[in-house]
């Protein structure tokens, strides 16, 4: 069932924004899908809140990947544009990118109307009769706070469907107990990476499986916590989960030896092609040290992320 619920087989979830983009974190996230809003549709996500419940319950896990934000409002956290952003980077480049504008550049690039694009690529009002007015460079603040709550709450009914059916099983003054976090961890489980699939699906630049500094990477990736193994992941793909199967698999982890190196180095990733560039460090724990490091403190990836060489760049000229 929860394969079913993190694919196409069934309507109720899509691949978040970031996930479709190959840009920010939460890339291997799913949300809810804003469009799914049929009586039909809200009755399976009631089912979908009471399978939770049953896991609370049993203990035996669903093992379905949802944003953060998905958790946070089954429990009434408020929500601010930084959820947005772990699901759709773009959506919150392009507001910035418009609330920083001078008025010249306004009135030579824009020619927007009180519209927004959904989770799900749909287009909707942010204000009644939003698509036949403008927006103005001195309405622009409005129209971005409109398009934020618009966002934020575009999901809504499904989210009171699926508490509804989680409350029937699990009474929500008890789910106050939980942070968003513990919450996630008690329906799904503890999400592990698995190394042996990892390694299946790794190749090799300038080094070998056999090379020294290979087999010390995996020392340090066997030595490391599920959650150290889920910020190296991170690190390297913006993801924090592995696909679940050998046949989900879309592209190989690349690790390459960089070759100016020496122990002050720190590895380097490229999140959008699932690759590192690793320094020959002189010792297994100096490498260990240094790839925490990275791992641990470099939580804002796509930092070369340049909005005129991507989607955002139409969105502008539109």
């Amino acid at each position: 069932m929860a394969q079913d619920l993190m694919s196409t087989a069934t309507p109720l979830f899509i691949q978040c924004p970031n996930g479709r983009n190959g840009v920010g974190l939460n890339r291997e996230k799913y949300i809810i899908n804003p469009g799914a809003t049929s009586s039909l549709h809200l009755s399976m996500y009631e089912f979908v809140g009471a399978l939770m419940g049953m896991a609370l319950r049993t203990g035996e896990t669903f093992n379905i990947d949802l944003g953060p934000s998905t958790w946070k409002q089954l429990l009434g956290e408020k929500l601010t544009i930084h959820d947005i952003e772990s699901i759709d980077k773009l959506c919150v480049s392009a507001l910035t990118h418009l609330s920083t504008m001078s008025k010249p550049q306004f009135e030579s690039m824009m020619l927007e109307k009180w519209t927004t694009v959904l989770s799900n690529g749909k287009e909707a009002e942010v204000k009644a009769g939003g698509r036949n007015q403008n927006v103005t460079f001195e309405s622009r603040n409005e129209f971005i706070e409109c398009s934020i709550q618009t966002r934020l709450h575009e999901a809504d009914a499904q989210i009171r469907a699926i508490k509804k059916g989680l409350n029937a099983v699990v009474p929500a003054n008890m789910l106050s107990l939980f942070s968003w976090n513990d919450l996630e961890l008690l329906v799904c489980g503890n999400p592990e990476i698995d190394l042996a699939m990892l390694r299946k699906h790794t190749v090799y630049q300038g080094c070998t499986a056999n090379s020294a500094m290979i087999k010390n990477m995996w020392k340090c990736l066997e030595s490391f916590s599920t959650a150290e193994r889920q910020a190296f992941i991170r690190f390297v793909w913006g993801r924090s989960r592995l696909p679940l199967s050998d046949g989900d698999w879309s592209t190989n982890f690349m690790v390459s030896k960089l070759s100016t190196a020496n122990d002050e180095k720190l590895p380097i990733s490229h999140t959008c092609f699932f690759s590192l560039e690793l320094p020959d460090y002189s010792s297994y724990k100096v490498m260990r040290k240094k790839i925490l490091f990275a791992i641990m403190n470099t939580q804002a990836i796509d930092i070369d992320f340049n909005p005129n060489a991507s989607a955002l760049s139409a969105w502008v000229e539109e």
